[in-house]
This record gives structure tokens, sequence and C-alpha cells, in this order.
């Protein structure tokens, strides 16, 4: 399977004991609705649900699914109030993430466990879920 980001050869790799597909020149992690929850680290929540809940549909990637092949992965963010960007394929729910951001997408869950008592950020992700 090809990275659709710079066309090497993705291979498996082994995080937190999942097996995902990774592309060693750029970077890019390959995995599945259901991963990231199992890659991330952990907190009170789906964070895959999180990710794909609300998605805008009309925002598509330049980038092809490199599990399915389907035309224009969405862009959706971690999260709806983050500006962390991941790719998503409505057809075969494929996650693309680019390099580092599992990286980020650690740190914002740190953040989360470590603020969820400061009502600041609570009042955020309220915020982030009302329909404006």
């Amino acid at each position: 399977m090809k990275c659709q980001g710079c066309s090497s050869e993705l291979v498996v790799s082994n995080i937190e004991g999942i097996k995902v597909l990774t592309c060693h020149e750029c970077g890019g992690i390959l995995i599945h609705y259901g991963e990231l929850k199992k890659i991330a680290h952990p907190t009170i929540g789906d964070v895959d649900y999180s990710s794909v809940e609300n998605m805008d549909e009309s925002r598509h990637s330049k980038l092809a699914c490199p599990s399915c092949g389907t035309a224009g992965m969405l862009d959706i963010n971690f999260v709806s109030y983050s500006d962390i960007a991941m790719n998503y394929c409505k057809e075969c729910k494929a996650i693309w993430l680019e390099k580092n951001t599992l990286e980020q997408i650690n740190r914002e869950i740190d953040k989360i466990n470590h603020d969820k008592e400061n009502w600041e950020h609570a009042l955020s992700i309220f915020l982030s879920k009302l329909p404006f």
C-alpha cells in the first residue's frame, strides 16, 4: 500500500500493541476508526467518536484514502475545538495522521486530563458542541 503523501510504501508498525501502517519517509500513520483511542493516551470519552462527530463533510482533502482508494478524504479535527488536523475516509473509516499528529493529540489529551477541573477548559468544550 502506498503513502498518499509521498508515494512511499506503507509498512506495518506497532504502536501501543496495535498494528498500524506507517510511512518511514514522511512519518504518516494510517489507522482505522476505533484504533485512535487505543494508541493515544488514555482519557475519559471516546476520542475516535469526538473526532468524527459533527464533521463538516464539505471539507475534502487532496488525499485519496491509502486503504480503499476513495478520492478526497475528509479534513477533520481531533475534537471539534482543536486545530489538530487529520484526514478521514467515510467509506472505510480510515484515519490518516500526518507526522507528529499523534504527539499533538497526546499533548491535547494530557491537557484535557490535567485541566478537566479548569472552568475555562470546561466552558470551551461546552461551547464547541453548540450548533452555531
